[in-house]
């Protein structure tokens, strides 16, 4: 009991609103490998009181991206082992159905740093390869906790090209995430693109050089930062589409869209095989995923144990100051996703 009530106090330090999302904790990591891709471990100074396996989100950085290794890191020093593999696909921001073999590999290698069962702790898309596992590994697992997550392929990237929610929620859209959603609808895109290599390329470079940085969700910063990636003269023009300096790509991509085969990319065979513990977490202000994609995964994980939290504490990438108005009830919401996350 002490102990959890320490690890509770320790994550509350480092992710309540009051945190300094710049810092964190200083933890022992090791880099480590499994079949060629890359995984890293985060160690508690003691024997864990769990063991967490990441499903990272979509992300070129995976868990060198600081947002991803300061939460690790947390989870550490609140006393977890943590593993995150690099799932390869993801790096690449184009999802396959290769991305759950890997997540599976990475779990199957788990026996090498820890003998106890995982709780799985996915971000955003990871999802995906959360629910994959469960169905396939259930009883081996310690619960689910998917901080983010979709339950409709399509209709997410619909409102990450659009804002549109199907309840007819007026929500913010992350303008940044339009030239990955391209880059993965370009084989269906019609016209075809003349050189997808290329506009990829593009694309990839100013995702590296804008995620990360809520001030360039700013039109005047993502413009400015569009027009000083080198890009070839004739693919310029579906470029800055891609990027939003000009208009027009919903009515390019929605289209390809319709066209495009997200079978695999499709959590909802998987969701009826999961049973065990479910914590389903989601910003009401995630301007990625927003947070009817919970409520449609809690009303689909019929055998499971879910729990629902949803807070306007946190968004897609960290903890945000309450409005004064809901600050008790959303630090109550906090407490217990700490409660979670301490075990």
């Amino acid at each position: 009991m002490l102990g959890s009530a320490l690890s509770i106090g320790q994550l509350a330090r480092w992710l309540g609103p009051w945190a300094d999302s710049k810092r964190a904790p200083q933890v022992a990591t090791e880099e480590t490998s499994e079949g060629g891709m890359r995984v890293r471990l985060y160690r508690p100074r003691r024997a864990p009181r769990a063991t967490y396996l990441i499903a990272p989100g979509l992300h070129y950085a995976g868990a060198d991206d600081p947002r991803l290794d300061r939460f690790c890191r947390i989870l550490a020093a609140g006393g977890h082992l943590v593993v995150a593999p690099f799932i390869p696909s993801y790096l690449a921001l184009t999802p396959d159905a290769q991305a759950i073999a890997d997540f599976e590999r990475a779990f199957l290698a788990l026996p090498r740093w820890s003998a106890q069962r995982p709780v799985i702790f996915s971000i955003s898309f990871g999802s995906l390869l959360a629910f994959a596992l469960a169905a396939r590994h259930g009883a081996a697992l310690d619960g689910l906790v998917i901080f983010g997550g979709y339950a409709e392929f399509h209709e997410t990237l619909r409102f990450c090209l659009t804002g549109e929610v199907a309840s007819g929620r007026a929500a913010a859209r992350d303008p940044l995430n339009q030239p990955v959603v391209l880059m993965n609808l370009l084989a269906h895109l019609e016209p075809p693109c003349s050189d997808p290599a290329a506009v990829r390329a593009a694309w990839r470079t100013y995702v590296e050089r804008t995620w990360g940085r809520p001030e360039m969700k700013h039109r005047a910063r993502f413009t400015e930062v569009a027009a000083a990636v080198d890009v070839a003269a004739h693919v310029r023009a579906l470029f800055e589409i891609g990027v939003g300096v000009t208009p027009g790509a919903a009515e390019l991509a929605l289209p390809a869209l319709t066209r495009f085969d997200a079978r695999a990319l499709d959590p909802t065979p998987y969701l009826a095989q999961i049973r065990g513990r479910v914590e389903l977490v989601h910003g009401t202000d995630d301007d990625v995923i927003p947070f009817e994609q919970s409520h449609a995964l809690a009303a689909q994980l019929v055998h499971a144990d879910v729990r629902t939290h949803i807070t306007g504490l946190y968004g897609h990438t960290g903890a945000q100051t309450p409005r004064l108005s809901a600050a008790a009830k959303e630090l109550r919401t906090m407490v217990q996703v700490l409660r979670v996350l301490a075990r």
